[in-house]
């Protein structure tokens, strides 16, 4: 990594100004690891600043090598860490029902903010909104951010909690794989762990039943996502419900209809793009893992269809403010 661009540290008090306090009012979210504050710096940029729970178990040595591995993360599709905090300070802190002098150390990862939230948060039943293009291009850009981890990192970089929580959305609703947890980067492709991983509802049966984790368990997590960017929430729970084939007419033959009373042209180009990803999807969640494609599969797929029938010119431009391309995923 060029050195040049080397994550500063930042120190306690300055994330404290900028977060005014670690008020309530600039909480963005929380979860297993902390709480994540929209931050101001001085020159008026907003990063997202999450202050990291006391872990127990997690010392400066651990600390310092997760910061590493996350700072040699860059790609577009990939939330990039701006700077970090790692300070011993002595405070006063209750002990026995009296304060005391200690030491306390207080710990932060800062990203860039992501002006549109997560995706998590626009995921909605298929059947409202009208721009296939806007979910095609998240599930095109989750999918590269995830090659990048799985394919170009050496050794890769598996995520292990991929889900639309954890996709983040920026101004142009351009999908970046965020809130890595604490990851580590794999040596072996496969392996059992005994440490817990993961999001119910995005696991795969392996790792259910024996706790097995691979590059194929974040291709399971993404099929779940595709499917639910395509079917709404519960689209994943449908799919269990029905055949794998009535479940693609299903999902194709409500986008054929939206598109069309969308007046979309080259809808046949569409709809091809439409029974792919859900096909895709649906491989994704196979459980034979041995079954599930590799990320590179799938983005030959995905290019695949768009060399066979390009996207026309008038629909790769916003027609709309970035509000309006957030709501028409809603």
């Amino acid at each position: 990594m060029d050195h040049a661009s080397v994550v500063p540290s930042i120190a306690y008090h300055l994330l404290e100004q900028m977060t005014d306090g670690f008020s309530e009012d600039r909480e963005l979210g929380r979860g297993t690891y902390g709480k994540v504050y929209l931050g101001l710096r001085a020159n008026g940029e907003k990063i997202a600043v999450k202050m990291l729970h006391p872990i127990l178990g997690l010392d400066d040595e651990l600390f310092e090598k997760e910061y590493h591995n996350l700072e040699i993360l860059q790609h577009q599709n990939v939330v990039r860490l701006v700077g970090y905090c790692n300070e011993t300070r002595r405070e006063y802190v209750p002990y026995n029902g009296k304060m005391v002098l200690g030491e306390v150390t207080h710990r932060a990862l800062c990203f860039e903010y992501m002006q549109n939230g997560s995706l998590n948060d626009y995921l909605s039943d298929e059947s409202s909104g009208h721009d296939w293009h806007t979910r095609y291009a998240i599930i095109k850009g989750i999918s590269k951010g995830l090659k990048y981890l799985h394919e170009e990192l050496e050794p890769p970089m598996f995520h292990l909690d991929l889900k639309p929580a954890n996709v983040l959305l920026d101004e142009n609703c351009v999908p970046k794989i965020g809130d890595f947890g604490l990851s580590r980067l794999i040596d072996e492709r496969t392996r059992i762990t005994t440490s817990s991983v993961g999001t119910i509802g995005y696991l795969p049966p392996e790792y259910i039943n024996h706790h097995v984790i691979s590059n194929k368990l974040d291709i399971f997590s993404l099929g779940v996502i595709i499917i639910k960017i395509m079917a709404g929430p519960m689209g994943y729970s449908k799919s269990a419900e029905i055949s794998s084939q009535q479940f693609i007419e299903l999902v194709h033959r409500n986008w054929r209809n939206r598109l069309h009373a969308a007046s979309v042209n080259a809808l046949e180009s569409y709809c091809i793009q439409v029974k792919t990803c859900i096909e895709m999807g649906l491989t994704c969640v196979e459980v034979d893992r041995h079954k599930r494609p590799t990320i590179g599969n799938i983005l030959n797929k995905l290019n695949e269809i768009e060399t066979a029938s390009q996207f026309p010119d008038a629909l790769l431009k916003d027609p709309g403010s970035t509000k309006n391309q957030v709501r028409s995923l809603t």
